[in-house]
């Protein structure tokens, strides 16, 4: 969690370097926007801003933001490595749960996990691009309830009655979670 007197320090001086005036409502609504991420994260993301925008004028929250936690497109890639990391490591057969919950929604446009697990190597272009235009669109909408995919396995014997054999769920995307929150 963000230190507000280490933020204000930091959003002083770069104020300073923008000739803007640090009044409390622009310190407040920063800080409102940004006080959920480290000192580190903010100073880092306030000195990326500095390194490489061309403007004059002071950064919005939502360009430091995009510092901090990358653009659509970015978070839209990590998140379809993620798939084929949980293709690789489960596959068709595997239950899968990833810590991002609108990779979930993704797989689902695809008519579920078997169903995304079943494409021709040949498709994989094609439903990156299609998996990275819903990802966006998700991102967008705010998606934030998780979907468990379920694979063969689980499936068959569910269907079956065979509720002692269900393997244990592949999770995807938790370890670097808990990384993100520990910095």
């Amino acid at each position: 969690m963000l230190n507000k007197d280490k933020f204000i320090k930091i959003m002083t001086g770069l104020c300073e370097v923008f000739n803007k005036t640090p009044s409390e409502f622009l310190l407040d609504t920063y800080y409102e926007l940004l006080k959920f991420y480290s000192d580190e994260q903010v100073n880092s993301a306030m000195m990326e801003c500095l390194k490489s925008y061309k403007y004059n004028l002071l950064p919005k929250p939502a360009e430091i933001l995009e510092f901090i936690e990358g653009s659509k497109d970015d978070k839209a890639l990590v998140a379809w490595l993620q798939v084929m990391e949980a293709v690789k490591k489960g596959g068709y057969y595997t239950s899968i749960e990833f810590a991002d919950p609108i990779i979930s929604h993704c797989i689902m446009q695809f008519g579920g996990w078997m169903q995304f697990c079943s494409a021709q190597k040949d498709e994989l272009p094609f439903i990156e691009k299609r998996f990275k235009d819903y990802y966006r669109l998700y991102l967008r909408r705010g998606i934030t309830k998780p979907i468990k995919l379920i694979g063969f396995i689980e499936g068959t014997n569910k269907r079956e009655g065979f509720l002692e054999y269900i393997p244990e769920t592949l999770r995807i995307g938790f370890e670097q979670k808990q990384i993100e929150i520990k910095q």
